[in-house]
């Protein structure tokens, strides 16, 4: 029985993406005892059951049965109770959120109103299911948590397209708002709009007139103000030397970033850096 239940609530970010995992578990053949019923816990999780010797889960949450076929995604929210009614083994990938994060979820239409779905594991699922095993093997990388933030959301994302079978068609308001999210959580990497505008089905050309409906301010300044506003973060939180900051965001060099970061807050990095720390901000 392969497995791994991982504890990330305490790693550094370096993105202010807002969707921050807690745990991430996985588990091959996972047995669960009939009619013993499981501790509430204080996460939000959103449990992938993918593989079982059954036909069907017939799990009870919160009081509610459920009867689904695998694979399925079950929303659990904070508090509520399980009880499972099957011995056989099941695969699972279950995401752990702080229990703040159910609002965020609702707002972005991402908990489905009966709270389960059955879904068909597409490509896209299967390759994001292979990235998160894959960082969870080299967790002493950089950049890690935020990485499995972002694939955890984008999994969410998929599973609900998926299961939604009427192939769900997004708006173009949604689908900007989806891009922005990825160049902040992937801000430091080098922008390339042609591919996100052709992984969009967008020529580059449309793309940008698109995003201009939206936002204030080019694709490019957006990723300049994000690596700003991450490395105001680590500013504010930690003691790394400005210089190393600089290359973590990326910028091109020290004088762009000066430059860059005093027209956005109005003083220097180690002006800002000492003006948050004795609460002058």
């Amino acid at each position: 029985m392969y497995q791994f239940d991982l504890d990330i609530s305490q790693l550094k970010r370096e993105s202010g993406f807002p969707y921050r995992l807690s745990k991430v578990f996985y588990c091959r053949d996972l047995v669960l005892h009939a009619s013993r019923g499981y501790a509430p816990s204080d996460h939000f999780e959103v449990c992938l059951r993918l593989e079982s010797k059954s036909a069907v889960c017939e799990d009870i949450i919160n009081g509610e049965p459920i009867h689904l076929p695998f694979p399925h995604a079950v929303w659990k929210l904070p508090q509520q109770t399980i009880l499972t009614r099957d011995e056989r083994g099941r695969d699972v990938l279950a995401l752990l959120y702080p229990p703040e994060s159910v609002e965020l979820f609702r707002q972005a239409d991402m908990i489905p109103p009966r709270g389960d779905l059955p879904f068909t594991v597409t490509p896209q699922i299967s390759s994001i299911m292979d990235k998160i095993v894959s960082l969870v093997k080299g967790m002493n990388s950089a950049g890690v948590a935020d990485k499995l933030d972002w694939l955890g959301f984008s999994l969410i994302k998929e599973v609900l397209m998926a299961g939604r079978q009427e192939t769900v068609t997004q708006t173009m308001e949604q689908k900007m708002n989806d891009i922005a999210l990825w160049l902040t959580v992937h801000c430091a990497e080098p922008p390339e709009f042609h591919v996100l505008a052709e992984q969009n089905d967008m020529s580059y050309t449309c793309f940008y007139r698109e995003w201009r409906r939206f936002f204030d301010v080019t694709p490019l300044q957006f990723v300049i103000n994000a690596r700003l506003k991450t490395a105001a973060g680590l500013l504010e939180g930690t003691d790394i030397p400005i210089s190393r900051i600089v290359r973590i965001v990326n910028f091109s060099g020290t004088y762009a970033f000066y430059r860059r970061f005093r027209e956005k807050y109005g003083v220097s990095p180690r002006q800002y850096r000492e003006n948050f720390r004795a609460g002058t901000f």
